[in-house]
């Protein structure tokens, strides 16, 4: 070792001023190529990202069968994907949502793109008239807590089975049953070729139609601390009542937001038209937007919607806070 000294003074001195700044240079190098090496495995992650976007999205549009896996079962019935991902029973007799479902294995794109924004694992969600049950799928895949509600019992039989085949027994409850605002029996109109139009007989009316059962939520919910985030309503004029019979859910719950068909006509011939309906969402803190085709939103004033009076239908989304 003393002779390897004498031979190379640096040993015995330690590094001179040169090798300190070569050896600072080096380390300053390798800090940087570490930088640069971090930045572009965060990017290509990001790309990987997109790229799984872009695959799903053109695949969804350019492969013929990629929503089409129908099979027809015997009996009006057929199992088919919803999203491609889903499985789900339906009626081939229907001709308003079936076809689409069989078809494309979508339906209410701009709809559904918006509550699956909004649902969120754990949440808890409300699908009042949940017909086939595309809402309550949706929810339960991702992984909401959904209580659906139906009063159609054909439409009941076939969402019972889809929430069993895709494995959503814990997650959706199916509750067979139109919601309102006083619990007992009503009359349900509905025909097999248009199930989506099935709707509560209105007093004095001569529709012939079938008992069905009346649930309040707030009767049906009475715990303070159960509260809702998400609630999809469709029932054919019916809103009002139902909105009336989950009052006291809705006061309790400040993030609930509301998605919900809005028809004048068809609310003032259930006896709750537009503007009782709109007063007692704003008396709860709550506003309004059009819900477009996109998905996109757009705000509405209370007034314009209680004024509202025909035949048109809108969808809009309800809550106390810019979404």
């Amino acid at each position: 070792m003393p002779r390897l000294r004498s031979l190379f003074p640096s040993l015995r001195r330690g590094p001179s001023a040169g090798e300190q700044a070569v050896m600072r240079r080096l380390a300053e190098m390798d800090n940087a190529l570490t930088r640069r090496a971090l930045a572009a495995e965060e990017k290509l992650e990001r790309l990987s990202r997109r790229m799984e976007e872009i695959t799903a999205y053109f695949a969804q549009r350019a492969h013929p069968l990629h929503h089409t896996q129908s099979n027809y079962l015997g009996d009006h019935t057929a199992l088919t994907l919803l999203q491609g991902r889903h499985m789900l029973y339906v009626d081939t007799r229907g001709i308003d949502i079936a076809p689409h479902l069989m078809v494309h294995g979508i339906w209410e794109t701009g709809y559904t793109a918006l509550f699956e924004r909004l649902v969120r694992p754990g949440a808890t969600v409300l699908d009042v008239g949940a017909n086939l049950g595309v809402y309550a799928i949706l929810g339960g895949a991702k992984g909401a807590r959904v209580h659906a509600f139906e009063p159609n019992p054909r439409l009941c039989e076939l969402l019972r089975r889809s929430i069993a085949v895709n494995g959503f027994t814990e997650r959706v409850t199916l509750h067979e049953a139109a919601v309102g605002d006083v619990e007992g029996e009503v009359q349900l109109a509905f025909d097999t070729d248009w199930p989506g139009g099935g709707h509560v007989v209105p007093p004095n009316s001569t529709v012939a139609g079938r008992p069905c059962r009346v649930a309040v939520p707030d009767r049906l919910f009475p715990d303070p601390g159960f509260r809702l985030d998400l609630v999809k309503m469709d029932v054919e004029g019916f809103e009002g009542h139902a909105l009336r019979g989950m009052r006291d859910l809705l006061a309790r719950s400040p993030e609930v937001r509301i998605m919900m068909e809005f028809a004048p006509g068809m609310m003032a011939s259930q006896g709750m038209g537009p503007a009782e309906t709109v007063a007692l969402l704003s008396g709860l803190g709550f506003r309004f937007w059009n819900i477009g085709l996109d998905s996109g939103l757009t705000p509405v004033e209370a007034d314009v919607l209680a004024a509202e009076s025909g035949a048109g239908v809108r969808n809009i989304l309800v809550a106390r806070k810019a979404p």
